[in-house]
């Protein structure tokens, strides 16, 4: 936990938004509250990068941004990022530098399953018993102007992240052109196909009981309908949906009392909570009243936190092993070996927590490539493995745990010197000192048979010896174990043999 000054910024499809505060001791008070409306992300949405013009307009905002910082004397405590806005646009690098040089600012793009998973945490920490929620089943939507991002959790486990396209201000370009009496309809198709994407990804029958948003798209909905609690009821949705669904934008924007932007989104943002709901089976949706850039200030600033983020990432990399059907017996027993083995060996890798993590996920999905083929199932674990979000997982840990999946089988150090050998020195150590530790745990199982209960080890001088306790003798395990050791001593210098002795032959 922080103190001091911390500012966010976040640059949106539809609006500028800042957010500084002060934190003393873990309590926290609001300074300012910046929000400046612009479409950004029109440009992007119909033309594929932002015009000239429009980056000339937002770096003025910036730097009335720029002035708050200074004004607070917030230098390095600031977190700006982009959405899917900026993130979309072809001539993203070339904005991001314009904003740098002109305003000192410094803009990161952040990626939909980063964006989706600080919005959870915010939520997690905002709403009482959410954690019986992730029991039970809910669905996190963050319906914004670009896209519309999702997490399903399900039984502490992360069934489903993902951002699509379906963003209220993206839908009102697509069909602009459609005749304001029947556009309705093809929202309704379209947000429907949403449902049935998410239906394709996680397949049927995970029943979902609660549905929560968190997206800047509550404060026009909160100033129409003025709930008194945090949620909002199927019923009031239908009505206010039912009332402007088919009437000219200046109408809604006058009838309502809202702005030109927000009366030209309200119809396809409210098709988006109606099918949502539905596809939830729920009459009503909570919401959390915490701003996006209010949410990246506290978790940025480290006040607030997701516990139980290795327990939840455990269940979601076994849920998605069972959704390739691997061999959960055989996966738990490469993970045993797998923990194990890293902890006897811990004087000689010198690893942590963040690392030992990788690992194990890579001992669960290492196999999960046999789904499509056992001819080259590292390969196709590889891409599987590469296809995945978890989220609250940076990038770089899937990729290299899908580089663990490739190298669980066959010969590393061509691996390297045909694929990898860009890779910085310290990487490749990296890799080769967990997929040292993979091959002979998955070894030590080869037969799949479980034929080996349990295992010592003792570093000695010039040699580690795997003292191992079986129930059978273990042939597939002691030729595999030759083989896959190889990589060990090339690694860390020193031969490891394996020692066997027949508990109930």
């Amino acid at each position: 936990m922080k103190n001091g000054v911390f500012a966010a910024i976040n640059i949106g499809a539809s609006a500028f938004r800042m957010h500084i505060s002060e934190y003393v001791e873990g309590e926290e008070r609001v300074l300012e509250y910046l929000i400046k409306p612009f479409r950004l992300g029109k440009d992007t949405f119909s033309k594929g990068y932002i015009s000239l013009e429009n980056v000339y307009l937002a770096t003025e905002i910036l730097k009335k941004f720029k002035e708050k910082l200074d004004e607070y004397n917030v230098k390095k405590n600031y977190k700006a990022v982009c959405t899917s806005g900026v993130r979309e646009a072809v001539n993203r690098a070339f904005f991001i530098d314009h904003i740098r040089h002109e305003t000192g600012i410094e803009l990161e793009i952040i990626e939909p399953a980063n964006e989706i998973y600080i919005k959870y945490v915010g939520v997690k920490n905002d709403i009482e018993d959410f954690g019986e929620y992730e029991k039970d089943g809910v669905l996190i939507a963050n319906i914004s102007s670009g896209n519309v991002a999702l997490a399903v959790l399900k039984d502490e486990q992360n069934i489903y992240s993902g951002a699509l396209p379906y963003g209220s201000l993206r839908l009102r370009r697509i069909f602009g052109e459609i005749p304001r009496i029947s556009r309705y309809k093809a929202y309704e198709q379209y947000v429907k196909k949403m449902c049935y994407s998410v239906d394709t990804s996680i397949g049927k029958g995970n029943q979902l009981k609660h549905f929560v948003s968190a997206c800047s798209s509550l404060n026009m909905l909160i100033s129409i309908l003025k709930p008194k609690k945090n949620l909002f009821r199927k019923a009031e949705l239908v009505q206010l949906y039912e009332s402007i669904k088919q009437v000219p934008r200046d109408n809604i924007m006058n009838s309502l009392g809202i702005r030109k932007e927000e009366a030209s989104v309200l119809l396809p943002t409210l098709v988006t909570y109606l099918t949502l709901m539905e596809y939830v089976g729920t009459n009503t949706v909570e919401f959390t009243r915490q701003s996006f850039p209010h949410t990246l200030s506290l978790y940025y600033a480290k006040n607030i936190r997701d516990k139980g983020f290795v327990g939840r990432v455990r269940n979601t990399i076994y849920g998605l092993g069972r959704r390739f059907n691997m061999d959960e017996k055989h996966a738990q027993t490469t993970v045993r070996f797998a923990m194990q083995l890293f902890e006897k060996l811990s004087p000689i890798h010198s690893l942590g927590r963040r690392e030992k993590l990788m690992l194990e996920a890579a001992s669960i999905l290492s196999d999960v490539g046999n789904y499509i083929g056992s001819k080259k199932h590292n390969q196709h674990s590889y891409y599987l493995i590469q296809s995945i979000e978890i989220p609250g997982l940076e990038r770089e840990f899937v990729k290299i745990v899908s580089y663990l999946a490739l190298m669980h089988n066959g010969d590393v150090e061509s691996w390297f010197e045909n694929k990898y050998n860009y890779f910085p020195m310290e990487k490749q150590l990296l890799i080769k000192k967990l997929v040292s530790i993979l091959r002979i745990a998955d070894a030590m199982d080869a037969s799949h048979m479980n034929l080996i209960d349990d295992f010592d080890v003792d570093i000695l001088h010039g040699k580690i010896v795997v003292s191992a306790k079986c129930k059978k003798t273990p042939f597939l395990e002691k030729l595999a174990f030759e083989e896959k050791g190889q990589i060990f001593m090339d690694t860390f210098g020193i031969p490891i043999e394996m020692d066997t002795r027949i508990l109930y032959d």
